[in-house]
């Protein structure tokens, strides 16, 4: 069978075939957005359907196997009558606990609502999850597919975002410095006061085949406070194990809070192209981080600071103009995936000078199926900051 891949996800539709048939099964990450600190309830949400037709496939049972750096967290055996599964975890420690029935016929778990808890440190600490999943039965619960070859698989890998906080001594003042991985978690972290220069490590398969068929999205955001004003600038030089990061990849929040966040932002393409320039066998993110000089562009991509969504922004005249009408473009897309979004987009839009005085607000705007144009005056030639806030998807 065909086997499907996600990687970074908060909701995928991941397909593989059986026969003439193509098996979807929808996967979707509720908080969409989890950290160590995070305390909420991690729910993992599923729906088995037919992409031809869009009918939900009924009596599914499943095998899920949960593993973090090759150590098993769960395995076992679920059912869904109704081919919608939820599953509610919970932290804890040792082998993992299921709580839920047992399905008389299959042995698997299932509840009358089709919602289970399990208890195991999953979507607990920080770093990258394995999620592969392997079906057992389709529309009848006694109808098991005995052939393992042709049972569908699918594979997805969920981030649970490392908080790392560290303690920078300069020039006889203390500064805290928290970085968050939304991939895996952090390692050898060290400030060189001589060089200004923050540096640490992430662990990373650069192996172009395994992600080769999936989505794929890193990012890094470190936080640094504006009073330690010798490292809190406009802008910045990085690299990643030793390779200069310029452009789209790495962008500078000035405003939204006491401190200034540096956002290391890869989407596959851009891992694509450093790994060509990777050994073989090359396991690890090596990341440099230290004040650069001021060299402005005007950006054709911005991301979230959560959630994987980017805005594509183009502009008309493509040289913008100071006292005249521009025309911006705006196009909502989902990072991982490269694709964009279809779904209607509530936002506000709001225009920055250089000193962080607002100068345009609009609100409640609508990007019909993730596409809109807004049109901007600009009182001078300067340097200004868009910030785009995105408020729901319908």
């Amino acid at each position: 069978p065909f086997q499907a891949y996600g990687d970074g996800f908060t909701q995928e539709n991941v397909e593989a075939k059986i026969g003439n048939r193509v098996i979807t099964m929808f996967i979707k990450i509720n908080p969409p957005i989890i950290t160590s600190e995070n305390t909420e309830d991690r729910y993992l949400q599923y729906r088995f359907f037919d992409s031809n037709t869009n009918q939900t496939i009924k009596n599914v049972a499943f095998y899920i196997n949960v593993t973090q750096h090759d150590q098993k967290l769960m395995y076992d055996l679920f059912y869904t009558k109704s081919g919608f599964f939820t599953i509610k975890f919970e932290p804890g420690v040792g082998h993992w606990k299921v709580i839920g029935d047992k399905d008389p016929t299959l042995d698997a778990y299932t509840s009358e609502t089709d919602e289970v808890n399990v208890q195991a440190p999953i979507l607990v600490k920080g770093g990258l999850y394995h999620f592969n999943m392997e079906v057992f039965t389709l529309d009848f619960a006694n109808t098991i597919i005995t052939n393992q070859t042709l049972r569908p698989k699918f594979d997805a890998y969920l981030s649970v975002g490392d908080v790392y906080s560290q303690t920078i001594n300069y020039k006889s003042n203390s500064y805290n410095n928290t970085i968050i991985s939304y991939y895996d978690q952090i390692a050898n972290y060290n400030f060189d006061a001589e060089k200004l220069r923050i540096s640490f490590s992430m662990p990373f398969d650069w192996n172009p085949s395994r992600y080769q068929d999936r989505p794929l999205l890193v990012h890094e955001e470190i936080r640094i406070p504006k009073a330690f004003t010798e490292f809190s600038t406009p802008m910045y030089t990085a690299s990643v194990n030793g390779k200069p990061i310029v452009g789209r990849s790495l962008w500078v929040d000035s405003y939204s809070t006491d401190s200034t966040i540096i956002h290391f932002v890869f989407l596959k393409q851009d891992i694509q192209a450093l790994a060509m320039q990777m050994q073989p066998g090359t396991d690890v993110m090596n990341f440099a981080l230290a004040p650069g000089p001021k060299n402005v562009s005007t950006s054709s991509v911005i991301f979230a600071n959560k959630g994987g969504l980017g805005v594509k922004l183009g502009w008309d005249p493509n040289n913008i103009k100071s006292n005249s009408v521009n025309n911006l473009a705006l196009i909502f897309f989902d990072a991982p995936a490269q694709q964009q979004i279809t779904n209607d987009v509530s936002y506000d839009l709001k225009i920055l000078d250089n000193n962080g005085g607002l100068l345009v607000s609009l609100a409640n705007l609508v990007a019909r199926e993730g596409v809109d144009s807004q049109k901007l005056n600009l009182p001078a030639n300067g340097v200004y900051r868009i910030q785009i806030i995105i408020k729901s998807l319908d």
